[in-house]
């Protein structure tokens, strides 16, 4: 086994490493996805696995983020084609209910049960998953204050309001599929759709003062 690999060689087994991770999470679940049957796929020593990796829950955590991110950048882009009009109901829950389900429908989120998750987050450093919880509100910011003109300076407060009631949400969707949840896309719109009038309430008030303001 090589001691040391050149850059083009560690971005190749990185890249086959997550690619087989999220292949073994769709189809084994976090408990059952062993080192053993990655490294078998990727055809690589078991001590080259470690050169990259200190655990497997590492791997999969930078698996799932990859993942997560590229989906958010897909809302991005539809969220930026949207700015700067003036926002409608019906269309910021469309776009809401397009990300749910483009999530739910991925293979590794929908094998995916809550009890996975959380052992999978026990094993994380405590920094990592603070990061990644700061980014999510980074991006809710980001999305209100895009979505709703005028909001910019407000998008930090309404986003530490409305974040959490989302992930909720997505959480139920994710883990609803025994109790049906998932089955039934008009529940899912309707608790989405209250969450959006809420946004409007409080993004009609702040417009409202501030017209006031200018008065």
């Amino acid at each position: 086994m090589p001691k040391s690999y050149s850059d083009q060689e560690k971005e190749y087994i990185i890249r086959r490493l997550k690619d087989e991770a999220m292949n073994c999470m769709s189809v084994y679940g976090i408990r059952r996805t062993t080192v053993d049957e990655l490294v078998r796929r990727v055809r690589i020593p078991k001590g080259t696995f470690y050169l990259f990796y200190d655990t497997k829950e590492q791997l999969l955590f930078e698996a799932l983020m990859e993942f997560h991110e590229k989906i958010e950048t897909q809302l991005l882009q539809r969220v930026e084609r949207m700015s700067g009009r003036e926002p409608e109901v019906e269309a910021i829950t469309d776009l809401l209910m397009d990300f749910f389900r483009q999530a739910d429908e991925a293979p590794v989120i929908r094998l995916m049960n809550s009890g996975e998750l959380e052992i999978l987050a026990r094993k994380l450093p405590q920094d990592e998953l603070a990061a990644h919880f700061s980014e999510d509100a980074g991006m809710a910011e980001t999305v209100i204050a895009r979505l709703f003109p005028g909001m910019e300076g407000e998008a930090e407060k309404a986003a530490e309001q409305f974040g959490d009631a989302f992930r909720t949400v997505f959480a139920a969707m994710i883990y609803g599929h025994e109790g049906g949840m998932t089955g039934n896309t008009d529940s899912l719109r309707l608790l989405l759709r209250g969450l959006v009038l809420q946004l409007f309430e409080l993004y009609d008030s702040r417009k409202t003062n501030r017209d006031a303001e200018l008065k």
